[in-house]
């Protein structure tokens, strides 16, 4: 649980540039415009809320870029998130911010706590920090 904790507090302190965040609509911009074109625009929302979330964990855990897990595990989460905005039912009105604010808060804490879990199984919880310094 503290390493947990520990990636919280480097979330916290987290601030995107504008450089980073046009990095992330560039990624969701073909996604959502596929769904336009196909009349499924209510699912722009829920796909930029997952990429963006996505993108702010591989910024946070950036350091276990060379750790094939690391790929394999975003890469799972990236098709559970895909699973669900394909599946789950979505408004097509209009969505309160705050609750958008807090299914994606929550969204990223798990998707951290998910990344946090199998590397403490892998054993590098320790020891990545070492070594991103020093390359």
């Amino acid at each position: 649980m503290n390493d947990f904790k520990r990636e919280m507090q480097k979330a916290k302190k987290l601030h995107l540039s504008w450089r980073a965040r046009l990095l992330i609509f560039i990624i969701g911009a073909p996604a959502i415009f596929l769904f336009a074109l196909y009349g499924r625009l209510e699912l722009a929302w829920p796909l930029m809320i997952s990429i963006g979330m996505m993108s702010i964990v591989i910024w946070l855990k950036w350091a276990l870029r060379r750790r094939v897990w690391f790929w394999i595990a975003m890469a799972a989460i990236g098709i559970f998130h895909i699973a669900l905005i394909i599946f789950v039912p979505w408004p097509a009105t209009w969505v309160p911010a705050l609750l958008m604010t807090i299914i994606s808060t929550v969204d990223s804490f798990l998707i951290l706590w998910v990344i946090v879990v199998i590397e403490r199984a892998m054993g590098q919880s320790r020891d990545y920090n070492s070594t991103s310094k020093s390359s």
